[in-house]
């Protein structure tokens, strides 16, 4: 009877941990911001981030113009082939590394601490506010009622990702904000961190965040 009030207690312990690291996200504002062809005059990469952290408000607009849901019928801000949606964005802050569930927009913690280093080596990725990683989940294509090549399967990631990130560039630049895309970061320290398997494909990374 000892060691089965244990178990429980273990599980009660484990659940509660679970559903205190998922966070749901203030209602993101849809409106506002100057006129996109506006935007798009001054969608630029930024050199340079002020290490500032950014509110909760904040973290949710980014999160659901990168990837977020905009239509009843649950397709997203941005397009993907044949409705798949195989793209995870990780979202790494000074504080906390988050994994965003667009589904009911919320924001699972991954990680305590400041890790947005692994997201490249170059000084302005760990003063950027967000530091976004896409990663292609590979094992959705395994649901499609057909076999579509490897190579085809991370051509689709890649431009998911692209198309997600230019959201992201037009959303900073209404704002007087900067991003920018890289490719270079530690993919085995993130591969431990965030606990991604053979499914999962390494696209790209954006910077996000005030400028100097």
């Amino acid at each position: 009877m000892k060691k089965l009030l244990i178990a429980l207690l273990l599980v009660v312990m484990v659940c509660s941990v679970a559903f205190a690291e998922d966070i749901a996200l203030p209602e993101p504002e849809k409106s506002g911001g100057i006129p996109v062809v506006d935007a798009i005059a001054a969608r630029q990469s930024a050199g340079d981030f002020v290490d500032k952290e950014i509110s909760l408000q904040q973290l949710s607009n980014l999160l659901w113009v990168a990837g977020g849901i905009n239509r009843e019928n649950g397709k997203l801000t941005y397009a993907t082939a044949m409705n798949n949606q195989d793209m995870i964005i990780f979202a790494f802050t000074r504080e906390k590394v988050y994994r965003y569930n667009p589904e009911n927009h919320s924001v699972t913690v991954i990680a305590e601490g400041d890790y947005r280093k692994l997201t490249g080596g170059q000084p302005f990725v760990a003063k950027a506010a967000v530091d976004l990683l896409y990663i292609q989940d590979a094992g959705k294509w395994e649901k499609l009622p057909f076999k579509a090549p490897a190579e085809d399967i991370l051509n689709c990631g890649f431009a998911h990702a692209g198309l997600s990130m230019q959201n992201v560039y037009l959303y900073a630049a209404s704002l007087g904000w900067g991003a920018r895309t890289r490719m270079n970061f530690d993919r085995e320290g993130l591969t431990k961190l965030l606990g991604l398997t053979e499914n999962h494909n390494f696209t790209l990374m954006q910077c996000f965040g005030p400028k100097p």
